[in-house]
C-alpha cells in the first residue's frame, strides 16, 4: 500500500470511500472485498488493507 495517486491511474480500479481514493491494482481479487483501517497507537498510527475479510 502506498500514500498518494499512482503515476498511470488508468492501470487501476478507483473506488472512493468516505472521500479517500483508493487505487487497486487489478491483480488484487476484491470478491471477497477490501477492509480499509486503522492500526497502531498514538501518533503512530497507520492506514492498513485486508482482503477477503
Amino acid at each position: 500500500m502506498y500514500v498518494g495517486a499512482p503515476s498511470d491511474a488508468n492501470e487501476y480500479e478507483v473506488y472512493e470511500v468516505d472521500g479517500i481514493k483508493v487505487y487497486v491494482s487489478p491483480f488484487v481479487d476484491t470478491r471477497d472485498g477490501l477492509k480499509i483501517y486503522l492500526s497502531g497507537f498514538g501518533m503512530f498510527k497507520n492506514l492498513a488493507v485486508a482482503s477477503g475479510y
